[in-house]
C-alpha cells in the first residue's frame, strides 16, 4: 500500500507525508493551526474524536479522548498542545500547565506553547513569570498577538509594588489578541 507499511503487527501510516499534504491545503485555505494526525491506524479514530470535540467547543471530551490518543502515541505534539488548551478553556490551570512545559521541554520555540504557558501563569496570577515565558515568543506572521504580548510584557515590567499589574487583565487582552485575525 502507498504511505503505509506493517511494523510489528501495527499498520503505521507515514506522517510526513499525510503532514506535508495537509500542511500544504491549511496553507492554501489560510489556516494557520492543524488537526494532530495519528502515526497509526489503531489510534486513529480516538484522534478523530478527539479533533471533533475541540472543533465543536466540548472540551471536556476533548480531554478524555486526547488523553487515551497520549497514552497510545505519546510523542504527538500537536494533540498534546489540544490537550492542554482542553485544560487551559476548563480552568484546570495547573494540568494545562504540565502540558505546555512538556511540549516546551522538547521544542524550546513552540510559540503556541510558550502563548499558552503564558496564559496559564496569568491566570495563576503569576504576571511577572507570565511576561519571562511570553518574552520567548517571536512570531512576525501574526502580529497582532506580537505587540499585545510586547505591551502586556512592558505593562509587567513598569509596575510597581503598590500597583501590580493585574494578571487577570493581562490573560483576557492575550486570549483577544488570540483569537484576532492575523495583521
Amino acid at each position: 500500500m502507498f504511505g503505509r507499511d506493517k511494523k510489528g503487527g501495527k499498520e503505521e501510516i507515514d506522517v510526513s507525508r499525510r503532514r506535508l499534504l495537509f500542511g500544504f491545503m491549511d496553507r492554501v485555505r489560510g489556516e494557520g493551526e492543524h488537526a494532530p494526525v495519528a502515526a497509526a491506524s489503531q489510534t486513529a479514530p480516538v484522534l478523530a474524536q478527539a479533533n471533533e470535540a475541540f472543533a465543536t467547543g466540548n472540551f471536556g471530551a476533548a480531554v478524555g479522548f486526547y488523553r487515551e490518543f497520549l497514552a497510545a502515541e505519546s510523542a504527538n505534539a500537536e494533540a498534546r498542545q489540544r490537550l492542554g488548551e482542553c485544560l487551559y478553556r476548563q480552568g484546570q490551570f495547573i494540568q494545562a500547565k504540565v502540558e505546555f512545559e512538556r511540549l516546551l521541554q522538547k521544542d524550546r520555540k513552540n510559540n503556541r506553547a510558550i502563548v499558552f504557558l503564558g496564559l496559564v501563569l496569568a491566570r495563576l496570577d503569576r504576571a511577572q513569570k507570565a511576561a519571562v515565558v511570553w518574552k520567548l515568543h517571536f512570531d512576525p506572521q501574526n502580529v497582532t498577538l506580537q505587540r499585545e504580548l510586547n505591551l502586556q510584557i512592558a505593562l509587567v515590567e513598569s509596575a510597581s509594588e503598590d500597583q501590580p499589574a493585574d494578571a487577570a487583565t493581562m490573560a483576557e487582552a492575550v486570549e483577544q489578541a488570540l483569537a484576532a485575525p492575523k495583521a
